[in-house]
């Protein structure tokens, strides 16, 4: 991972992150959104419902209706301001927790909810990831980082969570976001967050954290998986393939 981190613009990655409205030009303004709802709710430990049905839309999850949770429950992962440091030794212990209260969510949207939750400890996995990183699509591979699956049985891309390496790959992707925080960190090279980040003290300058690690790198993968899967050359039949693709699959 080190030849990857010196040979790649995380940078560039970064900057070109996109999904739905969240472009870097833009200011990353639904993610901006969510992470001040979640950072007031998680300032008394308590997650809403409201937040995680917000974090389902924005990802463009298919059915939002089969989401099961109170309307607020206690999810303790900040002690005096500072996130838990029990996290850094064991950070499936949310994911654990977080799945006890909520019915309806399989990985991808277990850990886009914590990313939101603390992005500084935390960075989703979700189908693009594991496609180019991970097991299960061999056209799109690109790296043996991960031995965690994807699966397609014709309606779009998913994560099984009743594989073996679900959950343990988790915390394999959670090391892998921070080797490359702190080796960016360490080099001096910033992170180009948008400036409203900053004066909403959701990040601190120049500061690399797993949620920006997360983004760089799914856009790096977004971009690989553009390139090998660019889909039917004639210019109709690309059109028909673009409108027939099942929403959220990504």
């Amino acid at each position: 991972m080190e030849y990857f981190v010196r040979n790649h613009d995380f940078v560039e990655f970064y900057r070109g992150y996109h999904w739905g409205n969240d472009t870097w030009h833009a200011g990353f303004p639904d993610i901006l959104r969510i992470e001040m709802e979640f950072n007031e709710s998680m300032k008394h430990a308590v997650l809403k419902r409201e937040s995680i049905l917000a974090v389902a839309r924005w990802g463009k999850l298919r059915n939002t209706r089969r989401i099961r949770c109170p309307e607020e429950f206690g999810l303790e992962l900040c002690r005096d301001g500072l996130p838990d440091q029990r996290i850094a030794r064991d950070p499936l212990g949310p994911l654990l927790a977080l799945k006890m209260k909520v019915g309806g969510l399989g990985p991808t949207y277990l850990t886009k909810v914590l990313r939101f939750a603390l992005p500084a400890e935390y960075g989703s996995i979700d189908t693009r990831i594991v496609r180019v990183l991970g097991v299960g699509d061999p056209n799109s591979r690109k790296h043996a980082w991960l031995r965690l699956a994807v699966r397609n049985y014709g309606y779009g891309w998913f994560i099984p969570e009743t594989q073996s390496e679900w959950p343990s790959s988790y915390a394999r992707w959670i090391d892998i976001l921070r080797f490359f925080a702190r080796y960016l960190n360490d080099s001096g090279l910033a992170c180009p967050h948008p400036e409203a980040y900053l004066k909403k003290q959701l990040r601190k300058p120049a500061i690399w954290v797993c949620a920006d690690i997360e983004m760089a790198l799914f856009s790096y993968c977004s971009r690989n998986l553009a390139k090998d899967h660019l889909g039917p050359s004639n210019p109709v039949e690309r059109c028909l393939h673009t409108r027939l693709a099942p929403a959220g699959s990504c």
